[in-house]
């Protein structure tokens, strides 16, 4: 069904360009999920029930017996880990290359979210950096901090059971943990497609990309959904921390925003009791949620220009908890369930 519309003023004019046919394939079961095993190396401290936790795998009486018999020999005594081993890890998991070599292997967690599709967009791309930032000298491009958010926000997606399909791809760039992720302009549309400079062409090819997905998933999903990641700075000026914050165009939008804002307010109040989140919803009229089929949201993460958001944002940990936190906000949204 399409999202329920809010008619409200155009807040800029797009040209009305003819775009040629878009090679999407179409859909096809991602890379199937595998009775397999992963390599893993001890972290400092860590024994094999947490070994087995950070690896995908609920830790259990059979499972860490698994895990004794894969690596019988590793182990000293018998059931401590050693740094400088790498130990095989019973895994039900697929490979997508996409994530890069340190993060390919994608565990299969739960089927929470089995049958819910989710396009994942990070912003800007290709030619066009987006809003740049500079923090100690060197040069922070909005696009590649929205790029890793949005490949650590579809793997935990994965790990769930949902299917994702990630819009702005670069092959070269997988999850990254550097703090300082250098511009590139490789960036390309699923399907391979370039990403072109104008920007009314480049905004409604993405939207055309999901439209067609959406269409080939239409009679099997149980709900669709776009998640659009960016890193924005207002006019740019240096304002206070942005946090998190949502901009919608529909009603099913505004619902959807709510849910994960709500999720992320609770982190911070839990976290952080004393910091406090003033992250908002407003409603805008932009391609991405306008034109677009499924029930569509843009996230910003926090202001590219800002110090405080710059410090925040560079931090992979800190991405990643993001990821976390918006999935798990979506999780909440169509299942009810706190994870």
């Amino acid at each position: 069904m399409m999202k329920n519309r809010l008619s409200s003023t155009c807040l800029f004019a797009l040209l009305l360009l003819g775009l040629s046919t878009l090679d999407v394939a179409p859909v096809a079961a991602q890379a199937d999920v595998e009775e397999s095993t992963i390599d893993v190396r001890p972290r400092a401290g860590e024994g094999i029930w947490s070994l087995l936790r950070r690896s995908g795998v609920e830790p259990s009486a059979e499972s860490v017996a698994e895990f004794k018999a894969l690596n019988a020999g590793k182990l000293r005594n018998g059931s401590e880990l050693r740094r400088d081993v790498t130990y095989r890890v019973p895994s039900k998991a697929r490979v997508v290359a996409l994530f890069g070599n340190d993060y390919q292997n994608v565990p299969l967690k739960s089927d929470l979210l089995k049958g819910h599709v989710y396009y994942i967009v990070g912003g800007h791309g290709g030619p066009d950096p987006g809003t740049l930032g500079t923090y100690n000298g060197k040069t922070i491009p909005e696009d590649e901090i929205a790029y890793d958010t949005a490949l650590r926000l579809a793997r935990e997606l994965m790990m769930v059971g949902a299917t994702v399909h990630v819009i702005v791809q670069d092959k070269n760039d997988g999850i990254r943990d550097e703090k300082y992720l250098p511009v590139d302009r490789d960036e390309v549309y699923l399907g391979g497609k370039k990403i072109v400079l104008n920007q009314a062409q480049r905004l409604r090819t993405r939207t055309e990309v999901i439209n067609k997905l959406y269409d080939q998933h239409r009679k099997t999903a149980l709900s669709q959904q776009v998640i659009s990641l960016h890193v924005d700075s207002y006019g740019h000026a240096i304002e206070p921390q942005v946090d998190v914050h949502f901009i919608v165009g529909s009603r099913s939008g505004a619902s959807l925003a709510q849910t994960i804002r709500s999720t992320v307010e609770a982190k911070y109040d839990y976290y952080q009791p004393d910091r406090g989140y003033n992250g908002a919803i407003k409603m805008r009229n932009l391609m991405i949620l306008r034109e677009t089929k499924p029930t569509a949201i843009l996230i910003e993460l926090g202001n590219i220009r800002h110090r405080g958001d710059q410090h925040r944002l560079l931090k992979p940990t800190n991405r990643q908890t993001l990821a976390e936190w918006i999935k798990e906000g979506l999780v909440r949204e169509v299942t009810g369930k706190e994870i």
